[in-house]
């Protein structure tokens, strides 16, 4: 019997492999949010279509890089080194930096969360959340994430992309959601005339029930990156309120970050 060795992987083979892994590393992590904290390995494998072995080798090299942390029993949470880029992120932002002191005295002036966010892919991420004395925090905090047309923040960052840029997304989002997202496409079109109207657009209930919000996308730059949000929970402020006193008052906020982002340059 002649026993046939078989050929080592040239270089860009081998290159190609180790960028896939690396992908996959990432699209892990990617799966921890505020939501999703704590995932087992059958979760990480159902949730990105990989065999459990696959996984297994992938979560291995991401526990050993601190990367990710064993609770037992196949379930993993996200480790330090997750934290030290997050927090590093965070402290590079400058529009984050501008904002927050800005975004925390128009919150308790009116008595409304305040929230910055940026794009994730096709949803709104959540960089900087103030609450209201006395206010519950609705589990936005930093590194939430929701959707992009069901939120008031997410339509205004739409709405201030170049209009290819705003096509292609929103050709991506219905082909991520199906029919069932047409109802939100067509509520985002109407909210892209009232920011034609006004620079805000406001919408009732897009995190929880008894709230509503309006938003306005920050410009910097030659672009958008973030939106800046303002919400009223329950009976603190009527639409009325929320349109006539609060949303010039956002629109003013969102400028000043602009500007202050800019010089900070």
């Amino acid at each position: 019997m002649v026993r046939t060795r078989q050929p080592a992987p040239d270089s860009s083979q081998a290159a190609d492999i180790q960028v896939d892994s690396l992908r996959r590393g990432l699209e892990i992590l990617r799966l921890f949010d505020v939501r999703h904290r704590r995932l087992s390995l059958d979760d990480i494998s159902n949730k990105l279509g990989l065999t459990r072995a696959t996984t297994d080798k992938l979560v291995r090299t991401l526990l050993n890089h601190h990367f990710l942390q064993s609770l037992g029993n196949d379930v993993y949470q996200p480790h330090v080194a997750c934290l030290a880029l997050g927090r590093a992120v965070k402290r590079r932002l400058p529009t984050a930096q501008a904002a927050r002191p800005l975004m925390l005295e128009l919150s308790q002036r009116y008595g409304v969360h305040v929230t910055l966010t940026t794009r994730d892919r096709l949803h709104m991420l959540v960089v900087e959340h103030c609450v209201p004395s006395g206010k519950v925090r609705l589990g936005l905090t930093t590194g939430s994430r929701f959707s992009m047309v069901a939120s008031a923040s997410g339509r205004a960052y739409l709405w201030g992309q170049p209009e290819e840029q705003r096509r292609v997304l929103l050709a991506q989002l219905e082909d991520e959601a199906g029919a069932g997202m047409q109802r939100q496409i067509a509520d985002t079109h109407a909210a892209f005339l009232e920011l034609d109207r006004h620079g805000w657009c406001y919408l009732a209930s897009p995190v929880a029930n008894q709230t509503a919000s309006i938003a306005t996308p920050v410009h910097a730059g030659a672009g958008v990156e973030f939106a800046l949000a303002a919400m009223a929970v329950g009976a603190s402020l009527t639409e009325k309120n929320l349109r006539q006193q609060v949303a010039p008052e956002l629109f003013a906020v969102a400028q000043r970050i602009a500007l202050e982002k800019d010089a900070g340059r």
